[in-house]
């Protein structure tokens, strides 16, 4: 009998010794979570020396909605937006829509980092040129950041900090002072090529656009669509980067991050077949000077922009919608 009960008495201290240890677990691994999640947020990354000195870097909150009123608060972050309208014009000017691409799971988070490229491009600029001469063959590579603004170290580290938790860099390193090292590989997937190519910067194109309009605090409908494959009147196939419905204006937008020169011509052809004048075609451009801007401007029917003065020829373009409002 007392065998029995000391087996039953140990079966029981075992059992709550066990529960205890994998509830342990189970909060830890909730603990980690946490901390992968918050790593997706747009705070700096305190575990780096560099990052932990800069000031407070914040993305701005991405809005999607199809309507924008004058002191209008707007906290849902994503809202289907009715392109009918806009589809409709491509048919008028006897274009075919192929395909739209459909959005999926993780475009805000690429459009966050995106976000991030384009509103520090100038800061960010020495490592993602470095990625994309390597992104084809997946070549490591290192910068030395050692005589760099504090700032510019931050922003640098924090954006490889956040292509190394996406995958986007399959290896990153940084050796604090008195090195001033930055290692790093970029990742082939598919996700990662695409990204690189210029993906981000139409993102940044779509997002600066929709914040654009905000800030006109004017009542308007708007609508867009991204990367939809068309096929042009002559029967060629095309691919739009960016293309708005703004009231009753159109918007047609092209990015590039290098090798726009063959692009020109072609795309100042395709706007007289949308029907859009300069002031309502965009070229923007990630290596362009803003007299170089002004030169291609002058002898193509589009308005070419470095991404550093985007926002600012968008401004003017929708103060225009302003004045006739």
């Amino acid at each position: 009998m007392n065998i029995l009960i000391a087996l039953s008495i140990g079966m029981i201290v075992g059992a709550i010794a066990s529960y205890l240890f994998l509830n342990r677990r189970y909060h830890r691994k909730i603990a980690k979570l946490e901390r992968v999640i918050e790593r997706y947020q747009v705070e700096p990354d305190r575990s780096d020396p560099a990052v932990d000195r800069a000031p407070n870097v914040k993305l701005e909150p991405i809005i999607h909605s199809g309507k924008l009123a004058a002191g209008q608060i707007i906290k849902a972050s994503v809202v289907e937006v009715d392109s009918t309208a806009l589809q409709e014009f491509l048919k008028t000017r006897g274009i075919q829509i192929k395909s739209i691409p459909p959005r999926q799971e993780c475009d805000d988070i690429l459009d966050r980092l995106a976000m991030f490229m384009g509103n520090r491009y100038s800061s960010i600029e020495k490592l993602y040129a470095r990625i994309k001469s390597n992104m084809d063959r997946g070549y490591s590579f290192t910068i030395n950041l050692k005589n760099l603004p504090q700032e510019q170290i931050a922003n640098i580290c924090q954006l490889a900090t956040r292509l190394h938790d996406l995958t986007f860099l399959e290896e990153y390193r940084y050796q604090k002072s008195p090195h001033f090292i930055l290692s790093a590989k970029p990742s082939r997937n598919p996700k990662a090529l695409s990204f690189f190519s210029g993906q981000w910067l139409e993102r940044f194109v779509k997002d600066r656009t929709i914040e654009a309009i905000r800030k006109t605090h004017l009542e308007l409908q708007y609508s867009y669509l991204l990367n939809p494959q068309i096929i042009l009147p002559n029967g060629d196939d095309f691919e739009l980067d960016a293309i708005f419905k703004i009231g009753n204006h159109i918007f047609w937008f092209e990015a590039k991050t290098g090798n726009y020169q063959r692009y020109l011509e072609k795309y100042a052809k395709i706007s007289s077949v949308l029907g859009l004048d300069r002031e309502h075609t965009f070229m923007i451009l990630t290596d362009i000077s803003e007299t170089s801007a002004q030169e291609l401007s002058a002898l193509f029917q589009m308005k070419v922009v470095n991404i550093e003065s985007f926002v600012e020829h968008l401004d003017r373009a929708f103060e225009k919608l302003r004045s006739v409002s």
